[in-house]
């Protein structure tokens, strides 16, 4: 008589749940590696348990993402240097163990990143800089699995559109609102994009076009925050209005918001994050309109002249900020990084390695 088939260990000689609490210690960059090693590996690591062990353990990564112009410097013929982008990367930036690095994969000038739920950023639109006019608007989305680092291919966007606002909310879905078409009209149209299902729904229009609007999301309420931005008819001229979208009806006015800043969805709360004394402020998304006073939270970055991007970290744990640098100490663009937890407490500044202090088009945060 065949002996009973029993399912194989994961790690010989150990029970199933020390197992998983050993595979979920492994440090992100093994992931890919650590998948390979055998099909229950694979299976183990797939999963929403081995989140949970890894969340359990302390164990999860902060992960940056920047879709980011990659300069190159030389000199001209009268021996001047000078400093041109000729490409665009998306970089990732680990917060945990200090890792910078480039993901493989292009990406195109202009495109916007999101977090896509469970480990994953969706990189969209963009257009080919090699044909550097905005008629060339692509509707392309790429999503990430970061622990594999292999992409694949989503439904690509409704409509063709640039410098649009893009964030992602906390139940896998990634939002879109404005922007310009191919005509340089602004616009009015949202759109969400439901990464597991592969499928995009529009949202109501909202009140005002918004051409480079900043778009956030409060994950805790899925609620979106459409903010500045400007019309067709007054190019560049930025407006001080919002509106939110609460997942029903129509978007509906918060009052002014601030100029002048980033703005970043941190535990479940807005920030404004500008640059000098008083720099950081806070706003309650959840009290709606009513709630649209800002407290201050804390002081602008240390060294920052001017905020160009800042993103929540994942699960609300503080916010991430890249801006233009007061000082020498970053070389190629004159960027720098920086981190605060949630509380507001004190400013990280966090090292930015050579190659990596690029204009930054847009950022995207996962916890892994």
């Amino acid at each position: 008589m065949a002996a009973p088939w029993r399912k194989p260990e994961l790690i010989p000689g150990l029970p199933g749940d020390v197992a998983m609490e050993c595979l979920a210690r492994v440090p992100l960059r093994s992931h890919r590696a650590m998948r390979h090693v055998c099909r229950g590996w694979r299976r183990a690591s797939s999963g929403e348990d081995f989140r949970r062990h890894r969340r359990a353990a302390g164990a999860e990564e902060h992960v940056v993402f920047l879709v980011q112009a990659t300069p190159a410097r030389g000199v001209v013929g009268d021996g001047k240097e000078f400093t041109a982008a000729v490409k665009c990367a998306l970089a990732a930036a680990n917060l945990t163990t200090g890792e910078w690095r480039r993901v493989e994969g292009g990406v195109t000038f202009f495109a916007r990143c999101a977090a896509a739920g469970d480990g994953h950023v969706a990189v969209l639109g963009g257009w080919d800089p090699a044909a550097a006019a905005p008629c060339c608007l692509s509707r392309d989305v790429r999503v990430l699995d970061v622990s594999t680092g292999t992409w694949r291919r989503g439904a690509a966007m409704p409509d063709a559109r640039g410098f649009f606002g893009c964030a992602g909310g906390g139940g896998g879905e990634v939002y879109v609102a404005g922007g310009h078409d191919e005509s340089k009209n602004a616009l009015r149209s949202a759109y969400a994009y439901d990464v597991a299902a592969d499928a995009w729904r529009a949202l109501p229009d909202m009140s005002e076009e918004r051409d480079e609007p900043q778009l956030v999301v409060e994950t805790r309420g899925n609620r979106v925050l459409a903010a500045s931005g400007y019309p067709t008819d007054a190019q560049g001229a930025f407006k001080k209005t919002a509106e939110m979208y609460a997942g029903d009806g129509d978007w509906t006015s918060t009052g002014d918001i601030l100029p002048k800043t980033c703005m970043a969805a941190v535990g479940g709360k807005v920030w404004a994050i500008g640059a000098g004394k008083g720099g950081v402020k806070e706003w309650d998304v959840a009290a709606g309109a009513g709630g649209g006073a800002w407290r201050d939270v804390a002081d602008g970055p240390p060294g920052m002249k001017a905020c160009v991007q800042a993103v929540g970290l994942g699960g609300g744990d503080g916010v991430f900020v890249f801006g233009k640098a007061d000082d020498a100490a970053e070389k190629e663009g004159r960027h720098a990084a920086w981190v605060m937890d949630a509380g507001g407490a004190a400013w990280r500044r966090v090292a930015v390695p050579p190659g990596f202090a690029g204009f930054a088009y847009s950022a995207a945060a996962v916890r892994v």
